[in-house]
């Protein structure tokens, strides 16, 4: 090689060395004289900020404890005899329309149900007994038929003897069921019910206790000693003894079905009380 072009690529070489360099030194000079940045966190208001919720109070245990049988044992070679418990509210209708099948037998007693929300439904309307008006549009059964029937005209109508008919069905239906069976069905199904009250109420109180509170409600409707006496009130009927028309919208139902056939649903009721209830 020429000495002319050695000495020009070491020129070049230096000259390449010596910018790159200055250029380098000039940002480390630029970094070390900067101010340093400062990156501001804002600071999240005591009101704002996240802390676990705590339980306004203590939970209460229920008065009445429901013990949860276990479910079915389920095997793979031969369908259950008994179907397992559902664990989802959205399953409990599908498991309602096929269990009740097999324990009610009398498909005309069966069509008075409507399975549409049941559990919902009941857990509503049973919250509501005791109460002066039951939400309608919650019933979980067809409304009887025909119309209400009286004997009489003006102010001097009284609940005629025929009116009893109409619940008839009704009373056979809740017998349908042995009380044992109808025991276990609802023990099984109990978070269920404990989840659609927790739902629909806001007292935070246990399902089962406040059943017993209106099983108790309900046994306490007087029996009238002769025809119940009613007046027409706009579109309904009203009960013509001051007494019978402040009672609830439960004992109520009890009184318009008759004599007869309240006492069976009271006996019904009193069994399913014992056996939610054990004495001593």
């Amino acid at each position: 090689m020429k000495l002319e072009t050695v000495a020009l690529f070491l020129l070049l070489l230096l000259i390449f060395v010596f910018a790159g360099w200055y250029l380098f030194k000039q940002d480390i000079d630029k970094f070390l004289s900067s101010e340093p940045t400062v990156v501001h966190i804002p600071e999240i208001p005591p009101e704002t900020r996240s802390h676990p919720k705590s339980s306004p109070h203590i939970p209460i245990p229920p008065r009445h404890p429901v013990p949860v049988p276990p479910n079915p044992a389920v095997t793979t070679e031969t369908p259950p005899t008994v179907l397992p418990f559902p664990t989802d509210l959205d399953d409990a209708d599908s498991y309602l329309q096929k269990r009740l099948a097999q324990l009610i037998s009398n498909r005309k007693l069966l069509a008075l149900l409507d399975l549409r929300y049941f559990i919902q439904k009941l857990v509503v309307i049973i919250d509501h007994l005791p109460e002066k008006e039951i939400p309608r549009q919650h019933l979980p059964i067809t409304p009887p038929e025909p119309g209400f029937i009286t004997v009489g005209s003006g102010d001097q109508q009284i609940i005629s003897k025929r009116n009893a008919a109409r619940y008839l069905p009704y009373v056979k239906l809740i017998e349908a069921i042995p009380d044992k069976l109808l025991l276990q069905l609802y023990q099984g199904l109990y978070p269920l019910f404990q989840q659609a009250y927790r739902e629909a109420s806001d007292s935070g109180g246990y399902f089962n206790d406040r059943l017993i509170e209106v099983i108790d409600h309900l046994l306490q409707t007087p029996e009238p000693p002769g025809p119940i006496q009613v007046v027409r009130h706009v579109r309904r009927f009203r009960y013509s003894d001051d007494l019978l028309e402040s009672r609830s919208a439960g004992q109520k139902i009890l009184l318009r079905m008759g004599v007869e056939n309240a006492r069976r649903i009271k006996m019904k009721l009193q069994h399913l009380r014992q056996g939610l209830v054990p004495e001593g």
